[in-house]
């Protein structure tokens, strides 16, 4: 298989796996649970669920580096999901989503720092996004609240830092492994902050949070982890934004929630530069 195939393979992975977390609203609203609780009950599913593989897999590169880098992976994650969630109770989706997508300009300004990899076009690309991101949006229709914009912000810091943990740890421990166990830490993290919202689910409320979990989380997440490994940081936080594209259709499709005249040009925008960046170079 040549390189560039390889290359729209993974980017085709990657856009898959956001486009599957942009249907998260179909389970979180519909299960109305606390942002702790389902976050932390979503974490316990994908543990689960790619457990199996993860002890059959093939023998993994254990190391006092590869467990800081699982916790710290763990860490990431738990406090990207519970910002996040937090962000979307505290605020509207609009800013919730338009603070945590400032993920990729993250990423991408870092890339060259942390992982000494340089996309021609991955910051501007990215700021070009992020403006689009703000067309479809539309977060001055409303007041924005800064607690919910800060929630927001500190999801976004949260996602990038665990981008950059994940491409370190995958070559040492497997993808399976990855979901699996980093899921468990999430997971354990999370639990005093479910304890403390003290909502015991129903078992209406766990069907969907364990249809969610299998499907946007344990599946997606491994699609992701596959296509991060092969196109690399900045490519695939480019690609990221399929989540709020798809999250925004939803939201109009299955909630009757409002777009404005604006959204088509910042959907080009978006696609187009995702797609500059995430092609294949020789």
């Amino acid at each position: 298989m040549s390189e560039r195939r390889v290359g729209w393979g993974g980017a085709a992975a990657v856009a898959g796996a956001a486009a599957l977390w942009g249907l998260w609203s179909l389970f979180v609203r519909p299960a109305a649970l606390p942002a702790a609780t389902f976050g932390a009950l979503v974490f316990v599913v994908m543990a689960a669920t790619t457990l199996p593989a993860a002890l059959t897999a093939t023998p993994a590169v254990w190391s006092r580096r590869a467990l800081i880098l699982l916790a710290a992976n763990g860490a990431f994650d738990a406090a990207n999901v519970l910002t996040y969630f937090a962000a979307l109770q505290e605020t509207t989706v609009a800013v919730a989503v338009l603070t945590h997508y400032l993920a990729p300009v993250l990423i991408a300004v870092l890339a060259p720092v942390v992982e000494r990899e340089r996309v021609p076009g991955a910051v501007p690309a990215a700021l070009i996004a992020c403006a689009g991101l703000t067309l479809v949006l539309e977060p001055w229709r409303g007041e924005v609240d800064l607690t919910g914009a800060a929630l927001g912000t500190a999801s976004a810091v949260a996602y990038a830092g665990n981008v950059f943990v994940v491409r370190r740890l995958v070559p040492l421990l497997g993808v399976a492994r990855v979901i699996s166990y980093h899921a468990f830490l999430a997971a354990a993290l999370m639990a005093p902050f479910a304890i403390a919202a003290g909502v015991v689910p129903g078992t209406r409320a766990l069907a969907w949070v364990a249809s969610g979990a299998v499907v946007l989380g344990a599946v997606a997440g491994v699609i992701y982890v596959r296509g991060l490994a092969v196109i690399g940081a900045s490519r695939a936080a480019m690609l990221t934004y399929a989540e709020p594209v798809v999250a925004v259709a939803v939201g109009a499709i299955a909630w009757a929630e409002p777009v404005g005249q604006l959204a088509v040009g910042g959907v080009v925008m978006i696609v187009a530069s995702g797609a500059w960046v995430a092609r294949p170079r020789p």
